[in-house]
């Protein structure tokens, strides 16, 4: 029983390490910084057990300050030269968020910020990965930083 132990901890270990780097992407761009707030994106394939996998634009918002703020942003969405919602008035585009003192907020595909992810690609893994793009491009506007 001992020598299983060691082997199953050590695969649990490395399985572990993997989903959660695979979940923490290590390419971040920044998209946005001031003294106040520092906005990063990368990209994160999600596989959902009921569709086909999907790439996301997932966000890392930063608060450089001593004080709690509020952000908030609306987000267009863009396919090739054109915008596919700049001229919609929802409150589906509209992003807000407060950051505590120096708080991190990391968006991804499960956690409780994934309201805050742009969903860019379906993935099909037929016999390779193929991306079906929906989006070629965003960009936050009107981005609005309080000081509470």
């Amino acid at each position: 029983m001992k020598k299983l132990f060691y082997p199953i901890t050590l695969a649990f270990i490395t399985l572990i390490s993997t989903t959660l780097s695979a979940s923490n992407p290590s390419d971040w761009e920044t998209y946005f910084e001031n003294d106040t707030v520092k906005i990063e994106y990368a990209y994160q394939v999600c596989n959902f057990s009921s569709t086909a996998s999907q790439e996301l634009a997932i966000f890392k918002f930063t608060n450089l300050t001593n004080q709690t703020i509020s952000l908030s942003y609306t987000t267009e969405l863009w396919n090739n030269d054109q915008c596919l919602n700049c001229n919609q008035e929802t409150e589906e585009y509209k992003k807000s968020l407060s950051l505590s003192s120096h708080e991190i907020i990391t968006s991804n595909c499960n956690n409780e910020w994934k309201s805050l992810v742009i969903f860019s690609a379906f993935i099909t893994n037929d016999n390779e990965a193929k991306r079906h793009e929906s989006i070629t491009k965003f960009e936050l506007t009107e981005i609005n930083i309080i000081h509470e």
